[in-house]
């Protein structure tokens, strides 16, 4: 009779011990927090910038988005929180292959036109602030190279 007891005990405390994980399974983080869409479109000089990414960063939440720019200079980011974010604009990831044999590297040129200081957050200039309603933002990195 011992034995059924301590099978009985063990099982007993293995299905508590998966309804507490599977308890905590079902909610995805912050989803209690307010969101918005958020459309972004940068330009060089009136010219699309069609090759990077876009990163939001909130100082205050540790929250942030991103995505990569399309053929228009522009990224929409669905679920952003609400709140006031530094825009950073990143070059695209240089090519991973090397040249062919006695061949040049190919060169960055979009990544010249993004300024450096739009790169890092802590020297952007670019904020955002996303509220509950239509956020369009547009960035001329040429007016922030100035």
């Amino acid at each position: 009779m011992r034995a059924l007891d301590w099978q009985t005990w063990i099982l007993s405390a293995g299905l508590t011990a998966l309804a507490g994980v599977l308890a905590g399974c079902g909610s995805t983080p912050h989803s209690e927090i307010p969101t918005a869409s958020v459309a972004i479109t940068v330009t060089h000089g009136g010219e699309a910038v069609t090759k990077g990414q876009v990163d939001l960063n909130n100082d205050q939440t540790g929250l942030g988005a991103g995505g990569e720019l399309d053929g228009e200079g522009k990224v929409v980011l669905s679920a952003v929180p609400l709140g006031e974010y530094t825009v950073t604009v990143l070059p695209p990831d240089a090519d991973p292959l090397p040249p062919e044999s006695g061949r040049p590297a190919k060169g960055s040129k979009p990544a010249s036109r993004i300024p450096a200081k739009v790169r890092n957050p802590r020297t952007s200039p670019l904020k955002v602030q996303v509220k509950d309603e239509e956020n369009d933002f547009r960035f001329d990195l040429k007016d922030v190279a100035r």
